[in-house]
């Protein structure tokens, strides 16, 4: 970030300290494009958001692929060679077009069908291998914490000492129940009926047999009814269902109806007279009848009649007349877990673009560092080395490590107040700076170490580190960090702006500042034998205060 303006040494005009958050209007703080990638049992599903620096997010796309990639595998729990080959494919469309918006980021989880499966790895081998994507398999848990997370981002839950809602989010390979508030989800629970899975496992006739249907649900209270027995322990007051098999059904039941006058609610839900009478139809149609009926997905034909029993299952143990439908649920989850995870990261993306002065940044908060008068400090630093430009002719880039030094100058009083300076050395040499090279992390350390006290020498550790190319330099920036370090010694930005003359044998240094700054002055000039030795200059500074 910016802090001001550079001018030529010769130039007389005024460079003002700009402070962060200061007027200047200018350019907007960089986003990160994100994709979330939700690889299900019947549908890989994918969502990419561009993300503020202060975490609110924009949906730039949705895509979904039926890949079913669990077909066939429940019995034996295994992943068929051609779900695996349609799951890569469709992984490596949503990468393409990911990344064509923008996307650097990526997070795909996996969930029931690869979870259970004996080759899962296998599948997330082949994905990072040909994608160069690296799939989590997410366990059943935090599959339902994510879900609670992008349903309670979408809509208005129980407050605290309300009755609970549930969350019911049916897949293919399993259904996931949340019992939650808006601010926690008091009881998560995952159990094994998902459409698909109960589809495959006793659905074979067309229509659908009678002893099937029976056998299934004679599994489904055997299954269900202890979990929904232990959600129940507390009132639930409503429920709300997600996932693609919700929304399949409650399309079908919104076509049934007569077309709505204008103004009518028109919000998705599934109302159990109407999710009776459904079920009811659809077990005496043949597959291709099913088909025809509006509003019916070709690869939920099957899998939505057990959906329609767990949902129905449900309403009857809570005595539900309605099951309100949420657009939200895993893959947005995963994002806003993801922003969460990341808030403070993406904060300092914004404020600091630069990865080299983040990794600084991140430091200097490691250490607990004067944020205010470290950041004056850095700015007087710029203008200095700007301004006299002409008499230390150092190259440009040494005015980035002079700028890194001065942020963290002080952070040594972490360790302790006497000698910080050497402590400062120390705490920046093995501080982890991420994109410096080793002699730039030295030169850092150098003139942050030298902002007080002695000046360099050839006998002390930390200068014999530095190659003799640098020492010169490390010299003269270490006297520009002590004017300014000295500029702000009450640490109250007292200075606002600086400009530098150069004559012949002598600079003029005139201050410009709103309040006292006597203590700044005297501060400053107890550095001008210093700069006079090393940059064979009389120095003069001159306060001019202004209101």
């Amino acid at each position: 970030m910016p802090y001001e303006a550079a001018v030529a040494v010769d130039d007389p005009t005024t460079v003002a300290v700009e402070r962060p958050g200061g007027g200047g209007g200018g350019n907007m703080p960089p986003v990160t494009r994100f994709a979330a990638i939700d690889v299900g049992t019947n549908s890989v599903h994918l969502v990419i958001a561009e993300i503020s620096p202060q975490g609110d997010f924009r949906a730039l796309g949705r895509e979904k692929d039926m890949v079913q990639l669990g077909k066939g595998g429940f019995s034996k729990h295994h992943l068929t060679d051609e779900a695996m080959d349609a799951g890569i494919v469709a992984l490596g469309r949503f990468k393409k077009l990911a990344e064509s918006q923008g996307v650097r980021k990526f997070r795909v989880v996996a969930t029931s069908a690869v979870r259970e499966a004996h080759n899962g790895g296998a599948f997330v081998d082949r994905v990072r291998e040909e994608l160069d994507l690296r799939v989590t398999v997410i366990p059943a848990e935090e599959e339902a914490r994510l879900i609670y997370l992008g349903v309670r981002h979408s809509m208005q839950l129980a407050a605290p000492g309300d009755d609970d809602d549930l969350i019911v989010d049916i897949g293919g390979g399993s259904v996931e129940l949340i019992a939650c508030n808006s601010q926690h989800a008091r009881r998560l629970e995952s159990v094994k009926l998902g459409g698909a899975r109960l589809a495959e496992l006793f659905m074979r006739g067309d229509p659908p047999e009678a002893t099937d249907i029976k056998a299934m649900r004679r599994h489904l209270r055997k299954v269900l009814d202890p979990v929904l027995d232990r959600i129940g322990e507390r009132p639930i007051r409503r429920c709300i269902v997600t996932s693609g098999a919700a929304r399949s059904i409650a399309t079908i039941c919104a076509k049934q109806r007569p077309p709505l006058m204008e103004g009518v609610d028109n919000e998705l839900r599934i109302p159990r007279a109407e999710a009776r009478e459904l079920k009811d139809r659809l077990l005496r149609m043949t597959r291709a009848e099913r088909l025809a009926l509006p509003g019916m997905d070709e690869k939920r034909v099957d899998s939505n009649i057990p959906a329609l029993f767990v949902f129905l299952r449900i309403m009857q143990h809570f005595k539900f007349d309605t099951l309100l439908h949420c657009d939200y649920a895993l893959r947005e989850g995963v994002m806003i877990d993801y922003i969460a995870k990341h808030r403070q990261k993406l904060a300092a993306r914004a404020t600091w673009p630069n990865p080299r002065t983040r990794s600084v940044v991140s430091l200097a908060e490691r250490c607990n560092y004067r944020r205010q008068h470290s950041q004056q400090v850095a700015a007087l630093s710029r203008v200095l080395f700007d301004q006299l430009a002409g008499l230390h002719e150092l190259d440009y880039s040494y005015k980035e490590l002079l700028s890194h030094a001065a942020l963290l100058h002080d952070i040594g009083h972490l360790i302790s107040h006497e000698g910080h300076h050497k402590h400062s050395y120390y705490l920046i040499r093995n501080g982890s700076l991420k994109g410096f090279s080793e002699q730039e992390v030295e030169i850092i350390a150098n003139v942050a170490r030298y902002h007080r006290k002695e000046r360099p020498k050839k006998s002390h550790f930390s200068f014999k580190n530095l190659k003799p190319v640098h020492r010169r330099p490390v010299r003269k920036l270490a006297v520009l960090l002590r004017l300014a370090d000295a500029l702000d010694r009450n640490s109250f930005s007292v200075v606002h702006s600086l400009r530098c003359r150069q004559e012949r044998d002598r600079i003029e240094i005139e201050i410009y500042a709103q309040q006292d700054a006597e203590i700044e002055m005297w501060c400053a000039k107890r550095h001008a034998g210093l700069f006079e030795r090393e940059f064979d200059r009389e120095l003069d500074i001159v306060l001019h205060e202004e209101p």
